[in-house]
């Protein structure tokens, strides 16, 4: 291409050092267009030109070390200076965020880009000398030496950390107690039998303390439906220059057939490219995963790490190998098969901006099932989401009380998943676990008026292995949490310990008890009950049978307004069909309280890609992606 002069000549303003060095491979045009661009977004023209694929992380490096003075350092075999064989984690983290790392020559090496290289010119413009002494390189240079050099300390603390740091607040420490909960869930399910032969005053004493946890699970969910429909958060913020750089991280294992999907779902996402990084995370053994995203995801912002072997292999083990990569102060999670609605990252960012910001940790987008009609299972699941996500949640987050988290499209701080130890890898669902912790530390998480499509399980089968390992994920949490209380009253507040007991412990008893009183209830219709002679016995049976009464209403009602606020329709066909629903939830819940003995941390995949009336998957295949790197003009052609 034509070379433009920088100057007065060509009307173009001389060029910021970051991108002077390509000068000779660009036309003018597109140089004021890089120019304009990091000016409007606050990052360095350089930024704007590697987002748009005009030129490559590594030409850019070179030509500004060009610029500088200064040699480029490729950082192949190179190896930072050190006093130890294993430096701390925390030293990695602070080296990859600092972009500086000391050789054993004594010389300092820059991993710099966009407006830290006009900070570096003007500190080597006043203090020339200082070029004996620097090196200039790039992130993902540095990024890859960290990965080589230091892969088994990165993988110790990925599988191991929290278990190490906070033993109390892993799941790989529960030991016994998982035993103690499976002979206390067995004592639970015979209690409609066993209450029979008690006497009446300790009879009633014990349905008493269940029935109390019982009804407080139902009036989180009557108070969540007696609230209008909460439109939380902010509107999206729209200003480029205030949005803060952003990382996303998405595991993957055996998703071949959805990356495609996936990677177009992730760039119709509106947000300035040159801000948002996408780390995919696969294990070692997916070499069709690998190589589909060899064809799909080899653009700009886009990265690929491979978890490491240690440890459990779990998500939450991926998610921690990627977060000391995360250069954005705000990381969100998405799962493979996810299309968040394209301004949900504005979303986040406005809320965290704004007054009420201050003391949220977490921003959870709202998550609706978009495979309705592909049979009976899939819109129970849908039912079931809608008065999760669009009742319950928006009342919890609302009130600032702790709720599970979703498995996706959570959006967190980074400071402040990195303060509570990022995710546990022992506990098979994380989000449940990491929204008590983040209450626990402090935090507060909230709900906002997004939502991201997601693709139920269609078949008996792969349903029920996703709802065990949910129940036993959800059985960790409770054992993780419970098993200091007062400590957790304690940090938590009595309030939000309260509704983390009655959260999490009412449905876990619901499940776990629900065939058993249904049976006995069934038995005395059909064959006619006992007369109690003590009154005791009675008042049992009668608190018995209105905790179910309670627990069915409070449940259907919120699955009705849920279907309402979510427009979906044929409410006819669905909550006739939950009381065999429930049965089916009952079966998981006991599967995963066997497993949650004989393999706690087995994580039973489910498979993605097969939904076959996917709404807004096809919406998304009709809809061409936006590069928000180029906003509407297209990118530059450099020869760099």
């Amino acid at each position: 291409m034509r070379r433009q002069p920088p100057d007065g000549g060509s009307g173009l303003a001389a060029p910021p050092v970051e991108i002077a060095g390509l000068l000779p491979g660009f036309e003018g045009s597109d140089i004021a267009y890089a120019m304009e661009r990091a000016q409007r977004t606050g990052v360095g023209a350089d930024e704007v030109l590697l987002a748009a694929g005009a030129v490559q992380a590594d030409a850019l490096g070179e030509a500004s070390a060009r610029m500088l003075g200064l040699d480029f350092a490729p950082l192949v075999g190179e190896e930072p200076a050190r006093s130890t064989s294993r430096p701390a984690y925390a030293d990695l983290v602070a080296l990859l965020r600092s972009g500086l790392m000391r050789l054993p020559d004594g010389r300092l090496v820059v991993a710099a880009r966009g407006l830290r290289l006009r900070e570096l010119a003007a500190r080597l413009a006043s203090r020339p000398e200082l070029r004996r002494a620097l090196l200039l390189s790039t992130p993902e240079r540095l990024a890859s030496l960290v990965r080589r050099r230091f892969a088994a300390a990165l993988a110790e603390q990925a599988a191991f950390g929290l278990k190490r740091d906070q033993p109390r607040l892993s799941a790989g420490t529960l030991g016994a107690t998982r035993v103690l909960f499976l002979v206390l869930a067995g004592l639970l399910a015979l209690a409609p039998l066993l209450l029979r032969l008690l006497p009446g005053p300790l009879a009633l004493a014990l349905t008493s303390v269940t029935a109390l946890m019982l009804l407080g699970w139902s009036t989180l969910r009557l108070a969540a439906c007696a609230g209008s429909a909460m439109q939380t958060g902010p509107p999206p913020m729209r200003d480029d220059r205030r949005l803060p750089a952003y990382s996303l991280i998405v595991p993957l294992y055996r998703e071949a057939r959805i990356v495609p999907q996936l990677v177009a779902a992730l760039r119709a996402i509106d947000y300035p490219a040159e801000k948002l990084q996408i780390l995919l995370v696969i294990e070692a053994d997916d070499p069709q995963t690998a190589a589909a995203l060899a064809g799909h995801a080899n653009r700009p912002g886009f990265e690929v790490l491979i978890a490491p072997g240690a440890g459990p292999r779990t998500k939450p083990k991926a998610l921690n190998a990627a977060l000391p990569f995360a250069r954005g102060s705000i990381v969100g999670i998405f799962d493979a098969e996810d299309i968040p609605d394209p301004d949900q990252l504005r979303r986040v960012c406005a809320l965290f901006a704004s007054r009420a910001g201050t003391e949220i940790g977490c921003v959870q987008a709202r998550i609706a099932i978009d495979n309705v009609a592909d049979s009976w299972i899939t819109r129970q699941f849908a039912a079931e989401y809608a008065g999760h996500f669009d009742v319950l949640l928006p009342l919890l987050g609302g009130c600032r009380l702790p709720f599970p988290l979703g498995g996706t499209s959570n959006h967190f701080r980074r400071e402040v998943l990195e303060e509570i130890g990022g995710w546990d890898p022992y506990n098979v669902t994380e989000d449940a676990d990491l929204g008590v912790r983040l209450v626990r530390h402090g935090w507060k998480a909230a709900v906002i008026d997004s939502t991201t499509g997601e693709e139920a399980p269609r078949r008996f089968h792969a349903w029920l292995r996703q709802r065990t390992r949910w129940y036993k994920g959800w059985m960790q949490t409770l054992l993780v949490h419970g098993r200091r209380p007062l400590a957790l009253l304690r940090e938590a507040g009595p309030g939000s310990g309260a509704a983390f007991v009655c959260l999490m412990g009412g449905g876990l008893a619901a499940a776990l008890v629900h065939p058993f009183f249904l049976a006995v209830l069934i038995g005395d219709l059909a064959f006619g009950r006992p007369h109690p002679d003590e009154l005791s016995l009675v008042a049992v049976e009668g608190l018995g049978i209105g905790v179910f009464a309670i627990g069915y209403s409070s449940a259907l009602l919120c699955t009705a307004i849920g279907m309402r606020r979510r427009r979906l329709t044929g409410l006819w066909r669905v909550l006739p069909l939950v009381p065999a629903y429930w049965l089916m939830m009952s079966l998981a819940a006991w599967r995963a309280a066997i497993q949650l003995v004989t393999d706690p941390q087995l994580w039973e995949k489910t498979d993605h890609g097969l939904a076959r009336l996917p709404r807004r998957r096809l919406h998304l295949a009709r809809k061409r992606p936006r590069d928000s790197a180029a906003g509407r003009r297209p990118p530059p052609q450099g020869g760099a």
